[in-house]
């Protein structure tokens, strides 16, 4: 599994930003109103991202104790690494994909209503501050996913010089 770009992320937030403006100005030139985030979304955006880092804590664990062990001189004693489980790496590496990639593009979302919020003729302190939250959290969301998932990757061998594009950890 290669790791996403930060390049797709960016591309796939201002295609949904771009979009998003444009479904809001259309909608507000047929008489409706501008698309808010409900309640709901706000609330489950930072959550999914929580969720997200606590299965990653083994994970970060096991890095946090490889780099531990590497710092100790070799002739000093050390308890033995517990591994994690790849099958349980590799479904966090693709939980976190998916997740950088949704919160990528409902960070284009909510950036694309504000900017249209922000530009609609009365404003509404609702749905400014609603879509901001919006943009905040779906971009915390973006951001623990790419951390995750950067942090599945499998270290390069240092014996051989090479390692693995994206392995799970």
């Amino acid at each position: 599994m290669k790791q996403t770009r930060i390049s797709t992320l960016i591309s796939n937030a201002v295609a949904t930003a771009i979009l998003a403006w444009g479904l809001s100005e259309l909608l507000v030139r047929l008489g409706g109103q501008l698309p808010v985030s409900t309640t709901n979304l706000l609330a489950t955006l930072p959550v999914i991202a929580i969720v997200l880092l606590l299965l990653a804590l083994p994970i970060f664990r096991y890095r946090a104790a490889i780099k531990e062990a590497l710092a100790k001189p070799a002739d000093t004693k050390q308890a033995p690494i517990k591994r994690v489980d790849p099958f349980y790496a590799i479904r966090v590496a693709l939980l976190a994909k998916a997740v950088s990639i949704a919160g990528a593009v409902f960070t284009g979302w909510h950036a694309g209503v504000l900017i249209a919020v922000l530009g609609a003729p009365q404003i509404t302190a609702n749905g400014v501050w609603r879509s901001a939250i919006g943009l905040v959290a779906s971009l915390g969301m973006t951001v623990c996913g790419v951390i995750v998932e950067r942090a599945c990757k499998v270290p390069p061998d240092a014996s051989t010089g090479s390692g693995s594009d994206a392995s799970p950890a």
